[in-house]
This record gives structure tokens, C-alpha cells and sequence, in this order.
């Protein structure tokens, strides 16, 4: 699975009701569609598969990130970020940046960056898997000890709760 760079990718886009828009859908993740807008590029939306309760998964993207593909009703449907953004979703995974969570422990299920980032947070003991304990906003603790991390590289770690 090719995710160097989501540029576009932001999870604080979560609004109150816990929608966001399709193209701030991480990656290999789906959603649900909750809604299409209601005008022409709607009905074309609604024509290749992108009806309200209808399951969507984010295969790829370009490698700056616009256009990405998306499988809805076992097709390949590629959509620019500007037609994305139109269509709200909620996620069918609950995931969250390690920039939005609360206290506790977490299990880290994706990072958003290159060889140097991976590398950087397996210094820290955080990789693919792993579990973190948020202590405060940016203060994570690992089998490795105690880390701040800055929001920017906050906003690149996904992260599920851990239920055990």
C-alpha cells in the first residue's frame, strides 16, 4: 500500500456530529457515505455509486495526494479532492490522530510519512502496533520511556483505542 504522502489528509476535520468529508479519509480505511450535495455534481456522484449508506474505501492516492481511488460497489472510481470534500462520511473504523486523543492507552494503526519519520518513532518505541499511553496533549509514554511529541508529527500517527 503506497501512503508516503496525504497531504490533504486531516482528521480535525471532524465535525460535531462525527462526520468529515471523504477525502480526509485516511488511506486503506472506510466509511460510510452520509450524504452527497444535492445539485449536478451530486447526481453524477449519486450515478457511479456514491449513495447515501453505501460503504466507500480509500485505495490510493497520487503521490501529491489529488486525485485519489476510491471502491464503491465493487468499482475502481477515481475523484479529485475538490469532488471528495463534497461527500460527508463517517468513519466505519474509529480512528484518531494522536493530536485529538484523550488519556490512555492507544494502539498505533498508521503513520503518514517517509523513512526518516518511521524511523524517528521507532526510536521512541512507537510503530505499527504498538501501544502508547497519552499522558497529556503531545506526552505519550513507550516501553522506551517518556516523549513529547509536536503537533506536527502528532497530526501523521493514527491510533485506535487499545481495549485491554
Amino acid at each position: 500500500m503506497v501512503v508516503i504522502l496525504l497531504l490533504r489528509m486531516n482528521l480535525n476535520k471532524k465535525r460535531g456530529d462525527g462526520t468529515m468529508s471523504l477525502s480526509d479519509v485516511p488511506v486503506g480505511f472506510e466509511a460510510k457515505i452520509i450524504s452527497v450535495p444535492d445539485d449536478d455534481v451530486g447526481s453524477r456522484l449519486l450515478s457511479i455509486g456514491f449513495v447515501p449508506g453505501n460503504s466507500v474505501k480509500v485505495i490510493s492516492c497520487a503521490p501529491l495526494g489529488d486525485p485519489r481511488v476510491y471502491m464503491v460497489m465493487g468499482k475502481m472510481v477515481t475523484l479529485r479532492n475538490d469532488e471528495a470534500k463534497r461527500i460527508q462520511v463517517s468513519m466505519e473504523d474509529e480512528i484518531e490522530q494522536l493530536s485529538n486523543v484523550t488519556e490512555g492507552s492507544w494502539r498505533v494503526i498508521h503513520l503518514v510519512g517517509g523513512r526518516n519519520f518511521r524511523d524517528k518513532l521507532r526510536s521512541m518505541g512507537i510503530d505499527i502496533g504498538s501501544t502508547v499511553k497519552v499522558i497529556s496533549k503531545g506526552v505519550v509514554e513507550t516501553n522506551r520511556g517518556v516523549f513529547r511529541i509536536g503537533l506536527g508529527m502528532a497530526r501523521r500517527i493514527y491510533l485506535r483505542r487499545d481495549d485491554v
